[in-house]
């Protein structure tokens, strides 16, 4: 356990800040955003079809795909890392015939990433004594083998296309560009080309493909080279005996035999009689007789020890060659976290030109002097495809205006849809990324805080409302001055008076915590109540009503409100949430709609009496309270 040291995430180091501290404009967080499970569910940033990840993902490797969701999933709060990145977008946007060239050669590339992680662990001398494929016995050997060198030549023809991506971006001015597709000193990508022509020429890929075994050049491997050179020793001095044997013979003789029974001097019949008691005869076929001597006995043994040796030596051979192109393997990584970056820049270059809107490249700041503050103008819903019917909206949370918005508006106008923009918006700022905007300024967010929506956790014992109310716990532990929070319609899990208190409580301590804040409520008595309060703006989605009076109003007939969306922010409070027009549309019964609607105005009546109740018993000049009465209607 002393090889480890305790790690505590930024986010929880706040918790034990002072609330002094807290509340100054300092930077506590990490370098990258911190984005919880519930804030990635909640935004479908990643996993849910249509999520940001997937309108993202225009990478054409997969090693560019798995490099996109950590980025995603951890977008970064370098101000330098960002400013280079939209640098570098922005440089491919304006040139299209560099970004299709590029995509095309990237398009060809195997999964360098997986492939060398591969080959690393097939070349590592200790795996391959302990594993239990060193212990299998393979009914397929062959097949297994060729896969293997098949994946090494995939590797090397990968790396060697890789190479044209250099010559592509050899003359590229942007930061970034430069850094990962340039060799030093311009930049980091590693000059690989001597390495890879050694392991190119190493062996003959053509005879390694058909045979399923690596034979390798001449001094591509110290002891298979010694190996070959000990059975051409042999070879040589088999031929010099041969010779001296002629010469004993007086004619032409050649060895004879397979395996275990070569080199046996055949010997023309009329010469054999000069074979003396060191000659064995081993065989005879007409006109010829087969010796074997004391040497030839040598040299075969010689020869088939030689030939075990080579055996075992190719046995070993592919690893002992994967171990040696592994010894390279910091610079084989670097090209392919390069390669994977280029791809994601162009995968954001290409997400910009799907847009059919305005995008903008988004101005991210942070001044210690300068208090966070986040203004989208014209922004759109990022993973909403159908553009043409999106209505964009302007979001502003700024010390002038107010960072808390406090959002109402009726049922499906498009609160929870603002809400998750301005979240996406944010997260693609700060991966460097073009914005669905025609302008978009804020300063860094350390972390995006979300509850929404309601839903409880049965194998955790868990009520919707505990669910919510620990999100909630979450929020206000760990939500700093540069944290962007998103609450919907807070409370709803419970009565409305407790509710609506908590609400109240949680929008004044964010608020003055100095969060970037959207609440969205239905809950009128809290926009009332927070109207005034300094740091608290007021907005509501808008929406046209139109009501049906050809009938007069009673009990048996109501006026029914045809409820037409805007879907615009518009500032102010909304005066009533037309939850009965959502009703209307989600099909419940006429008949039950006409007595809720009844109940509903006797509440309000309630509720009103009760409100001129108590101001009345709070005013102490008469004159006011009789003016108030008669103007009272209940």
């Amino acid at each position: 356990m002393n090889q480890f040291t305790s790690y505590s995430p930024p986010d929880v180091l706040n918790k034990t800040l002072s609330q002094e501290v807290k509340v100054e404009n300092r930077w506590e967080g990490g370098s990258t955003m911190v984005l919880d499970a519930i804030t990635l569910r909640n935004l479908r940033i990643v996993q849910d079809e249509g999520c940001l990840y997937d309108r993202l993902n225009f990478c054409s490797t997969h090693m560019g795909k798995r490099l996109l969701y950590q980025w995603v999933c951890a977008p970064s709060c370098n101000l330098s890392v960002i400013k280079e990145r939209q640098e570098a977008v922005k440089a491919l946007f304006e040139n299209q015939e560099l970004c299709q060239d590029a995509k095309s050669i990237l398009t060809t590339l195997p999964d360098l990433e997986r492939l060398l992680a591969k080959v690393h662990a097939l070349g590592n001398l200790k795996r391959s004594k302990q594993h239990p494929d060193a212990r299998a016995i393979f009914y397929e050997e062959k097949t297994y083998s060729k896969r293997k060198v098949l994946d090494f030549i995939s590797v090397l023809n990968g790396f060697t296309a890789a190479l044209k991506l250099v010559e592509l971006f050899s003359d590229a001015d942007a930061k970034l560009l430069k850094r990962i597709m340039q060799f030093h000193p311009d930049g980091k990508y590693p000059d690989y080309r001597e390495t890879l022509k050694f392991f190119k020429e190493a062996f003959n890929q053509e005879e390694a493909q058909k045979e399923g075994r690596i034979l390798p050049g001449e001094g591509v491997d110290q002891e298979y080279d010694n190996t070959l050179q000990l059975i051409q020793e042999i070879e040589a001095e088999l031929k010099e005996y041969l010779s001296e044997q002629e010469k004993y013979f007086k004619c032409r003789l050649s060895y004879f035999g397979t395996d275990k029974k070569r080199y046996q001097i055949e010997v023309p019949e009329k010469a054999a009689a000069k074979a003396g008691a060191d000659y064995n005869l081993e065989g005879a076929r007409k006109g010829f007789k087969r010796f074997s001597t004391a040497e030839t006995k040598d040299f075969l043994a010689r020869m088939i020890a030689a030939e075990e040796q080579k055996t075992n030596v190719l046995k070993d051979l592919s690893r002992r060659i994967f171990e040696k192109f592994s010894s390279h393997y910091n610079q084989w990584e670097t090209a392919v976290q390069c390669l994977a970056t280029l791809d994601i820049l162009l995968a954001f270059t290409e997400f910009a030109r799907q847009q059919s809107g305005d995008v903008c490249l988004p101005e991210v700041t942070y001044d210690d002097e300068q208090e966070p503050y986040l203004n989208i103008v014209e922004g759109r819903h990022p993973c909403i495809p159908n553009i043409a019917d999106f209505i964009p909206n302007d979001t502003q949370l700024s010390p002038e205006s107010g960072r808390l918005l406090l959002l109402t508006g009726p049922n499906m106008g498009g609160k929870s849809t603002l809400m998750r923009q301005a979240g996406l918006i944010t997260v693609l700022a700060h991966l460097g990324s073009y914005v669905p905007a025609e302008q978009c300024k804020l300063s860094l967010v350390d972390r995006i805080f979300t509850r929404l929506g309601a839903s409880d956790d049965i194998f955790s014992g868990q009520s919707t409302f505990l669910v919510e109310m620990n999100e909630t716990a979450a929020i206000v532990t760990h939500a700093t001055v540069h944290s962007l929070v998103l609450l919907d319609e807070l409370g709803r899990g419970t009565s409305t008076y407790d509710g609506t208190a908590i609400a109240s409580g949680v929008c004044v301590e964010l608020a003055s915590r100095g969060c970037r804040v959207i609440f969205s409520t239905h809950y009128h008595s809290l926009v009332h109540h927070l109207s005034s309060h300094p740091g608290i703006m007021l907005g509501h989605m808008a929406c046209m009503v139109e009501t049906d009076e050809s009938t007069p109003d009673s009990e048996d007939h109501i006026p029914e409100e045809t409820i037409t969306f805007l879907y615009k922010l518009s500032p102010g409070a909304c005066p009533k949430s037309y939850g009965f027009n959502a009703a209307r549309l989600a099909g419940i019964p006429k008949e039950i709609t006409l007595r809720a609607h009844q109940i509903s105005k006797n509440l309000e009546k309630e509720a009103t009496c009760v409100r001129a109740f108590r101001d009345v018993v709070k005013m102490q000049n008469p004159t006011d309270v009789r003016a108030m009465l008669a103007a009272l209607s209940i």
